[in-house]
């Protein structure tokens, strides 16, 4: 029968802590320099590891009350200065760019206004099928800071 392994006193942790960080401390005094080789590194194992393309099929769903800037915030992330108000439930995608790889994508996303009267659009916007791949951002309005919870009820 397997015995599960038996707790180490909190006193050996401590003192097994603490002669490591002191054969840290006195590494780093022998090499200034193992810091930055450690952080190259870890820098190149990080991006080696990376997957080999950004996603595809991932969508944002952006849900809101009217005037809480869901339109003027997706307008901003496309590098739109002049956005123009939305209405009912808008698709449109975002281009995105990995600047190390040479690489791009289009985030997807869907916004519906904060009109009550269209909720029943969001069956367009979130199937079974995309459930996964989605986000959902909420937006609130803080002009009336007070309103946040009445705002993300509707």
């Amino acid at each position: 029968r397997d015995c599960p392994p038996r707790p180490v006193p909190r006193p050996a942790i401590m003192a097994a802590k603490g002669r490591k960080e002191s054969a840290r401390k006195e590494s780093e005094v022998d090499n200034p320099n193992d810091g930055e080789n450690l952080w190259s590194s870890l820098l190149s194992e990080v991006q080696t590891s990376r997957s080999a393309q950004l996603p595809t099929c991932k969508s944002l769903l952006v849900l809101g009350d009217k005037e809480s800037g869901k339109t003027t915030l997706i307008a901003k992330l496309q590098g739109n200065e002049d956005p123009k108000k939305g209405s009912g439930l808008e698709y449109g995608y975002i281009d995105v760019r990995d600047e190390y790889r040479e690489d791009h994508t289009r985030l997807s996303h869907w916004i519906l206004d904060g009109d009550t009267s269209h909720a029943n659009l969001l069956n367009f916007a979130l199937t079974e099928h995309n459930y996964a791949d989605t986000s959902v951002l909420l937006c609130v309005s803080m002009t009336t800071p007070w309103n946040i919870m009445d705002q993300l009820q509707n």
